[in-house]
């Protein structure tokens, strides 16, 4: 009985030592780390980057329509993931650690940014849809600006430090502006008129864009006593005004005469503080003009005052 307990002792302890065995915590092996390049061939990998990126780069400006830009951004958006992942698999040289490491965040902004489809639908800033020709020639601006972000600037100096050679992410020229319709009235046309009355505004353009300047008693700037054109760099002056109004007055360009208003890179602006003074007045505007501001008045013996304004933005009319 005894030599029967002492064997049964050994085979229990036989397989706690095999159970130990099987489930100790060795560990699995850790991956290999990734391989460094030599110098050599981390500017094979540069130089083949550049060449792979340069020909959808080249195709941004010639694109015709929407659809075939958004097509080259879809290849761009690709190329820059599958270059990035290529690129985080190996370790570039030790003194180019800083400029790869750059180098991969600009894949990643390029993969991500050039991903979005650009539609060119909705209306602008004046209201209205803007030329198909005129979305375009945005979107391509868009892209290159999306190519050129501020990351990339210092990576061909950092690459240069590091002994190699990168000249930057290719870039399309500028595009150039499309022909756009720009209907443009006579300096001082009357484009609106309404009772007239004793006083004059002298008004002076100091944009760089035309200007539609309007006297408003009530209201709505849209139904003004007067409203007339004042082209960029120009003086007008509106008579036959009654005591009080308001200015009102908006910057563009391309004026539609059936909606009376412009139909690109429209700005609106209010002159709060009516004029309740027989003039006459003068006023210069400007589309950077805003805040606190003074409107002259030359006064019957000769001399002149002065009225304190606020000019503001105001809404679309």
């Amino acid at each position: 009985m005894s030599v029967l307990i002492v064997r049964v002792g050994a085979v229990v302890c036989a397989l706690v030592l095999v159970a130990s065995a099987c489930g100790g915590s060795a560990q699995p092996p850790k991956p290999a780390a990734p391989p460094e390049l030599s110098a050599t061939d981390y500017q094979r990998k540069l130089d083949d980057l550049v060449a792979e990126i340069r020909p959808l780069t080249e195709q941004v400006n010639q694109a015709a329509t929407l659809e075939q830009l958004n097509q080259t951004r879809l290849r761009l958006s690709t190329l820059s993931g599958k270059q990035r992942i290529a690129f985080d698999a190996f370790l570039p040289p030790k003194t180019a650690a800083v400029p790869h490491r750059k180098l991969l965040e600009d894949l990643f902004t390029f993969r991500k940014d050039l991903s979005t489809a650009i539609s060119g639908t909705g209306n602008n800033s004046c209201g209205v849809p803007s030329p198909e020709a005129l979305s375009l020639h945005e979107a391509k601006i868009a892209t290159r600006q999306i190519l050129n972000t501020p990351t990339t600037a210092p990576l061909p100096e950092a690459f240069t430090k590091a002994g190699l050679q990168f000249t930057g992410w290719p870039l399309p020229p500028a595009p150039a502006m499309p022909e756009l319709e720009t209907r443009t009235p006579g300096n001082g046309e009357l484009l609106q008129r309404g009772p007239g009355g004793p006083t004059t505004v002298t008004i002076k353009n100091n944009s760089r864009l035309d200007a539609v300047v309007s006297a408003v008693s009530g209201k709505d700037a849209a139904q003004p006593q007067a409203s007339v054109f004042v082209r960029r760099d120009s003086t007008v002056t509106l008579t036959r005004l009654s005591v009080p109004f308001e200015l009102y007055y908006k910057f563009g360009a391309d004026f539609d005469p059936q909606r009376r208003g412009f139909t690109r890179d429209c700005e609106y602006r209010q002159i709060h503080g009516a004029l309740e003074v027989p003039g006459p007045w003068s006023v210069g505007i400007s589309v950077d003009t805003m805040g606190k501001s003074l409107l002259m008045r030359i006064t019957p013996n000769g001399g002149s005052d002065h009225k304190q304004v606020r000019i503001a933005e105001a809404a679309p009319y």
